[in-house]
């Protein structure tokens, strides 16, 4: 099961209207969120498991995205983030993108709990450049723009899941 499937239910209620879905692999959020994943050739690169998604809208590299600023409902984005170095400059392009009133949704590995699932025998993804601690994200997001954290924790997902989930609406 995918890391979106897992905490669907606690994410769709924060994807209404019109969102992108950044790094959808071809299966996302909700089904009227314009996907946004890495060109075929990398992508196929970098899941092995890959098969052609003729779903995905849009292909390319998400710091540089076709979109105006302020156009977007909802911005999600499940296990993308960690592969950056620049990782605050990348979530503060997205955070552009969502309307005053929208939220920014988004999936990364919890620093502590990934290495435990390692540690158990889980593979590690040798792609990460960043693992986030609960709080992380929201003590960036107090930095910018008004912003209402609504989570920023692994509670209430799946036993046993490595993740943080952290949804915030743009205030202003």
């Amino acid at each position: 099961m995918s890391e979106t499937a897992k905490t669907r239910h606690l994410t769709v209620p924060y994807c209404t209207g019109n969102g992108l879905d950044i790094g959808s692999g071809g299966k996302p959020v909700v089904p009227w969120a314009l996907q946004i994943d890495l060109p075929d050739d990398k992508f196929a690169a970098y899941n092995s498991n890959h098969r052609p998604e003729s779903s995905i809208q849009w292909r390319g590299d998400c710091r540089r995205l076709p979109f105006h600023p302020n156009v977007f409902d909802f911005v999600y984005s499940s296990h993308v983030l960690e592969d950056f170095a620049d990782w605050k400059e990348v979530v503060n392009y997205w955070a552009t993108f969502v309307k005053v009133g929208g939220h920014m949704i988004i999936q990364v590995p919890d620093r502590v709990r990934f290495a435990a699932y390692i540690a158990a025998g889980g593979p590690p993804n040798c792609a990460h450049q960043h693992e986030f601690l609960p709080g992380e994200l929201t003590e960036h997001f107090q930095r910018g723009q008004p912003w209402k954290i609504i989570r920023d924790s692994h509670t209430d997902l799946p036993p046993g899941d490595h993740n943080i989930l952290f949804i915030a609406q743009r205030l202003a």
